[in-house]
């Protein structure tokens, strides 16, 4: 399997694109983008977030192959992937498929780790605590989550995410359309 980075120059030569056109589109420096693309920098998942955005693509798009029409996706099958300076897993819960409406992925967020900083998309996003607590803050207003607590929220507004807590926190979290 191709790194991070690997996928993502990958992506940008395919697209004829340079690293400064992309740089543009996300608002960072062509060096930046240069090193994420051969992984000597692990960026955030806000950051992420604008550089497959810039790319025109989605995280999770970056980690999957498409997909047949199965109905179901065994746990031992899912694709996953890990981020280490946010200290975020996520397994891929939704076939890649060409007209899917909705992605959905099992996020486990660890102590301390979250986006490390705001970001904004089109869609809607709900997620379900299913362990741990999570801070959620959507336009400035931060909301403390625990087990059983769920939210819901348009994708347009400033967010961000951080696990407070001293142990993992396991969400199930849906994006409509596919956007993260």
């Amino acid at each position: 399997m191709d790194s991070l980075g690997e996928k993502l120059r990958d992506l940008r030569k395919s697209q004829g694109l340079s690293l400064k056109q992309v740089a543009g589109r996300v608002g960072c420096s062509p060096s930046y983008l240069s090193m994420v693309e051969n992984s000597k920098l692990d960026p955030s998942i806000s950051r992420l977030k604008k550089i497959a955005e810039g790319l025109g693509s989605t995280i999770v798009d970056l980690f999957q192959e498409s997909g047949g029409e199965d109905v179901v996706m065994r746990a031992h099958k899912r694709p996953r992937a890990s981020f280490g300076r946010s200290k975020l897993r996520i397994e891929i819960l939704v076939p890649q498929l060409p007209d899917k409406a909705m992605d959905a992925r099992l996020a486990t967020v660890g102590p301390g780790g979250g986006s490390e900083g705001d970001y904004r998309h089109n869609g809607e996003e709900f997620g379900l605590i299913l362990e741990g607590s999570l801070e959620l803050t959507v336009e400035g207003a931060t909301h403390k989550l625990n087990k059983g607590d769920s939210f819901y929220f348009h994708s347009n507004r400033e967010h961000r995410f951080m696990n407070p807590g001293d142990r993992d926190c396991v969400i199930v979290w849906v994006n409509h359309p596919p956007s993260w």
